[in-house]
């Protein structure tokens, strides 16, 4: 009596939910399968941001300068397209470094 009650119940619960157990966890899986690739793929774009970051800090040719101080000394300042560009990479790592967490968030939510 308490395996046909039990069954019963079982057969409710999956009725009122309209999904079957052994698809939900297909679905639980798939969406696993997804984060995780949506963490590699954002944990690459993040490396690549911050390679180009730290290979950027140099000046390119014509960003750099040259002044004459009041004493004649030569001195050198960045030009505004460098430091218009240090933001672009800068904002750029800060993007990547937001979609890697936000990507890790809902891994772990999932989990």
């Amino acid at each position: 009596m308490q395996r046909i009650f039990f069954l019963l119940a079982n057969l409710v619960m999956l009725l009122a939910l309209g999904t079957p157990v052994s698809a939900q966890g297909e679905s639980r899986s798939a969406a696993l399968a997804l984060a995780y690739d949506e963490i590699v793929a954002a944990q690459a774009a993040l490396q690549r941001a911050d390679e180009a970051r730290r290979s950027g800090a140099e000046p390119l040719p014509g960003e750099r300068l040259g002044t004459a101080s009041p004493t004649g000394e030569q001195r050198s300042r960045f030009s505004d397209e460098y430091w218009d560009r240090q933001r672009r990479l800068e904002k750029d790592f800060e993007e990547a470094r937001r979609r890697f967490d936000e990507a890790t968030t809902r891994w772990n939510d999932l989990r």
